[in-house]
């Protein structure tokens, strides 16, 4: 299942070079299929075709491959939210598109894999300093939706005591707190659906 996920979506306009988009999306297949441990530089040198000395070249061990990995994944994260949100539908609908374009498809291959435990588990490629902006600008983007629907008067604050930046801070706080909880894929996805509604409901006027 997880073999649909390119790394390399096409929705991303930016050009890659070609080496380092195989290097990526057979490091991708690695670690969904065997996991993070048990996944080697040969593996991921293989899945790409090319050597094991030539991949070195480009990366100095799998930990930076998977940390470029989370990279790409929010860099096409904080593109997709921006479409979404550009898009019209009732708040619980847009809140929801935003929060699987944040996913994309990375996600589901990720939990559907027999590592997801440890794949979602390890903090540090998410703590990247560059990954950590792309968080922040997510977050602002939806609080920016949440302050223009306001003045155009679709949304409402009132009655929840919070400036549109703590209401986007906390949608974003409970959609990976869900992640990092549930048991799988549907588990999640019923569990963001929920979430959506129920701040599309909060933020309806």
């Amino acid at each position: 299942m997880y073999m649909r996920y390119d790394v390399m979506s096409a929705a991303d306009p930016t050009p890659e070079d070609p080496k380092d988009a195989a290097i990526l999306r057979s490091a991708f297949f690695c670690f969904a299929q065997y996991g993070l441990r048990r996944t080697s530089m040969a593996d991921i040198a293989k899945g790409a075709g090319m050597s094991r000395p030539a991949l070195y070249l480009h990366y100095a061990g799998k930990e930076d491959i998977f940390k470029a990995l989370v990279r790409a994944h929010f860099a096409r994260s904080e593109k997709a939210v921006a479409k979404v949100l550009a898009t019209e539908t009732t708040p619980a609908e847009t809140l929801l598109a935003a929060i699987r374009a944040i996913d994309g498809e990375a996600v589901e291959a990720m939990m559907n894999s027999p590592h997801a435990d440890e794949i979602l588990s390890a903090n540090i490629p998410f703590n990247q300093a560059e990954v950590q902006e792309f968080y922040v600008r997510i977050t602002d983007s939806i609080a920016g939706w949440i302050d223009e629907g306001v003045v155009a008067g679709r949304l409402t604050l009132e009655g929840l005591g919070s400036t549109a930046q703590e209401v986007a801070a906390m949608l974003m706080a409970a959609k990976f707190g869900i992640k990092s909880s549930s048991q799988d894929f549907a588990a999640y996805q019923a569990a963001i659906a929920r979430l959506a509604a129920m701040f599309g409901k909060a933020l309806s006027r």
